[in-house]
């Protein structure tokens, strides 16, 4: 390589660090999040997890389908969807497989639209939820939207949070009563272990020590990063810090066996044969078609198209309808961050031909965004569980998701177009 090429290349290495530093915590947070997915597998911890939700709810299907969608949110408002049901999927394959050794067909479904459908509505619970909220704060700044230096990360959640417990009804009600198959319907899931095999150990205890540890870290950067520009600048050192510890904790330092200390949790081998591949290549399809949508343009051409429609004289709430429905079928097939920022323009002309508010309705178009229920390669979390839950019906997805789809539409046109306007 030539002095010049040599220079050539440090200037660009030193023009892509600021961009490298700035995302850094991110490509750690999925870098350790897979690392605390396979901690979950290989542990054995999602054991535990089933008999005591098993415990909870006495086995019943229905309840089982509405702790998978709560645990989702909540895990999902602060950390990334694909994450989210990374984490889960150790727990869903072990339910599905207890349900088809007691008997009960045709629950693989239910059960991975129930992590799918969680993971999306907790996107919207918090303004770190989702990147699509990345956008819609730039959009209102560049619109100069009335209002927007009103919206903070805490009265974000004064809306947020009614809003997904609504949800995660919607949600229950669609997999957990409509999507549930009729031979589960009255069934008691028994605990497939016996003796003393489903006990929780030493080793088990100081895995789920440290997945709380990764949780905690990284929903406290979120809310930091999100409230304090100075921990956003050293979030990259940190969080590197974190990394480190983490990976020593997991890899090198020995975990309690009974009484004694035995070896570490994972050997680098565990990351090897737990690759979701599957999951992978469902993701892979993903980005091919969002790839394809946006070299043919057809984002800017679903959006020109929806937007004449929406410029035709109708109700207010209508407008506020329709402009839901049509996000969340877009990102059905599309990108979401590429949908909301070809709507916030298209929606801030709109809501100003119709004498209406433009905050309520951009706000909803980002909230939307994140709720792409029905189709496979409409995010990658949709995408991870779809590919790895084998035996999952491609239809009842499709059929279960458009009906939370119509739903949820109908919920976010009711609530925040009432609710939006009273907080800001």
């Amino acid at each position: 390589m030539g002095f010049s090429a040599k220079v050539a290349l440090v200037e660009t290495i030193t023009q892509l660090m600021p961009g490298l530093l700035e995302r850094l915590p991110l490509i750690l947070l999925f870098v350790s999040g897979y690392v605390a997915y396979r901690l979950m597998t290989v542990t054995r911890i999602t054991d535990a997890f089933v008999i005591w939700a098993l415990r909870r709810c006495n086995g019943r299907p229905t309840f089982l389908i509405l702790y998978v969608i709560g645990a989702a949110a909540v895990l999902s408002a602060f950390i990334p969807n694909a994450i989210t049901v990374l984490t889960l999927l150790p727990i869903l394959k072990s339910l599905d497989k207890d349900f088809r050794q007691q008997g009960v067909q045709g629950m693989t479904t239910p059960l991975m639209v129930s992590a799918i459908y969680g993971a999306g509505i907790g996107g919207m619970g918090s303004m770190i939820g989702t990147p699509a909220n990345a956008v819609l704060l730039v959009a209102l700044d560049v619109l100069n939207v009335p209002g927007r230096e009103q919206i903070t990360f805490f009265n974000w959640f004064l809306w947020s949070v009614p809003l997904v417990i609504m949800f995660i009804g919607l949600a229950w009600l669609v997999a957990g009563v409509a999507g549930l198959p009729a031979g589960a319907r009255g069934v008691r899931l028994r605990l497939s272990c016996q003796d003393d095999s489903c006990a929780i150990r030493s080793r088990q205890r100081f895995a789920v020590l440290l997945f709380s540890v990764f949780l905690g870290y990284w929903i406290a950067e979120a809310v930091l990063r999100a409230v304090s520009p100075d921990f956003a600048a050293l979030s990259p050192a940190v969080s590197t810090g974190f990394f480190i510890v983490f990976l020593l904790l997991v890899f090198v330092l020995p975990a309690p066996d009974g009484v004694r200390r035995g070896g570490p949790l994972l050997r680098p081998g565990d990351l090897v044969s737990g690759v979701p591949r599957r999951g992978l290549v469902f993701v892979l399809l993903l980005v091919v078609v969002f790839g394809g949508a946006r070299f043919f343009g057809l984002d800017l051409i679903a959006s020109a198209w929806v937007g004449e429609r929406l410029a035709i004289s109708m109700p207010p709430l209508l407008v506020f309808f329709l402009t839901v429905l049509a996000v969340i079928f877009l990102t059905e097939v599309l990108s979401n961050t590429v949908v909301v920022a070809g709507f916030f323009t298209i929606v801030h002309l709109t809501t100003q031909s119709h004498g209406m508010a433009a905050l309520p309705l951009m706000i909803a178009v980002s909230v939307a965004s994140t709720c792409a229920f029905m189709t496979p390669v409409a995010t990658p979390s949709n995408a991870l569980a779809f590919g790895e839950m084998r035996g999952a019906s491609l239809r009842g997805m499709l059929l279960l998701g458009a009906l939370l789809n119509i739903l949820g539409a109908m919920l976010m046109t009711g609530w925040l177009s009432w609710v939006l306007p009273l907080v800001y």
